[in-house]
């Protein structure tokens, strides 16, 4: 992210290459599809040059996915955003909004276009700064009516709980069909502190291929190492029982002077449980990008190829 001259996505490109990694994710922000499409699918067509699966990521889409980028679908369909339980509107849109997934399907029309491999569905979520509890819009009032029996209003914490839950498992799976019908294959990375509904209901989505979450130290600083084994292991079997492959995410940015040994921690335990794939976010310790950068960016990728060249 953030680089979209082909020169130099190349010398990027070469060394990733010589790092023996296998795979890359490439965000695919509405800026992107707007300014930058037959660019991005010319930096596609240069990844699998090198021999690289090619993940695209709707980074910061509809503000429904992570990434750090803004949403123009918000600006220009001010009916479609999250609305709370005080009735104003908030950051993000609604999943359960047509808008919301007609404008996702064209998404993934310009993905396939541009050439992925897969869709990268990651961490799906209602906007922490002003849906924590979810959306409180009519389309969602009326479909928690049609599910419950009543209206939000007198809903019990734990019925929005698991109303979030079933909205993002609607939604994902909708949205994971239409990939796969435009041949595109599907994985998905929960937050892992994502708990509306079970995970083994996500493991379990017909056309999903790769499972996985990022238990990053920064979301669990204090008891990280049996918190992050935990979820390891939790992946590692839902994957197997469902037939999927299973991934986990290595933090990469943020890391602070002394954090690093924590990568390799990451990556033996994904080797005790036999996880498929074993990625990090992002490129050289999020070196170029100041709002998340690790304080030692060089060490943090060394300790990353480092452990990479162990497994």
């Amino acid at each position: 992210f953030g680089v979209r001259n082909p020169d130099h996505v190349l010398r990027d490109l070469e060394e990733i290459k010589g790092a023996k990694i296998d795979f890359i994710v490439h965000t695919l922000s509405e800026n992107d599809v707007e300014y930058y499409l037959d660019t991005m699918k010319n930096i596609v067509n240069l990844s699998k040059e090198y021999g690289f699966e090619v993940y695209l990521d709707p980074w910061g889409v509809g503000r429904i996915f992570g990434g750090e980028a803004y949403s123009k679908f918000l600006l220009l369909n001010d009916d479609a955003r999250l609305v709370t339980k005080d009735g104003v509107k908030g950051y993000g849109a609604c999943m359960n909004n047509p808008k919301t997934l007609s404008f996702i399907k064209s998404w993934i029309e310009a993905a396939a276009y541009v050439g992925g491999d897969y869709v990268f569905w990651d961490e799906p979520h209602f906007s922490p700064l002003t849906n924590k509890d979810g959306c409180f819009c009519e389309i969602c009032r009326a479909r928690f009516r049609e599910l419950f029996g009543k209206g939000m209003d007198l809903a019990k914490a734990e019925e929005l709980t698991k109303f979030r839950g079933i909205t993002k498992l609607t939604f994902l799976r909708e949205v994971i069909d239409h990939a796969t019908k435009l041949g595109l294959k599907n994985v998905l990375c929960l937050l892992p502190h994502d708990e509306d509904i079970t995970w083994e209901e996500y493991a379990s989505l017909e056309h999903l291929d790769v499972f996985g979450t990022d238990p990053y130290w920064v979301l669990h600083p204090t008891g990280f190492e049996s918190w992050m084994e935990d979820k390891v292991q939790k992946v590692a079997n839902l994957a197997k029982k469902h037939g999927k492959e299973s991934e986990i995410w290595i933090q990469n940015f943020k890391v602070k002077k002394g954090e690093e040994y924590l990568i390799k921690k990451v990556v033996d335990t994904c080797k005790k449980y036999g996880i498929n794939r074993v990625s990090a976010w992002s490129y050289k310790g999020t070196y170029y990008m100041s709002y998340i950068r690790s304080e030692d960016p060089q060490k943090v990728w060394q300790s990353l190829l480092e452990a990479y060249s162990k497994v």
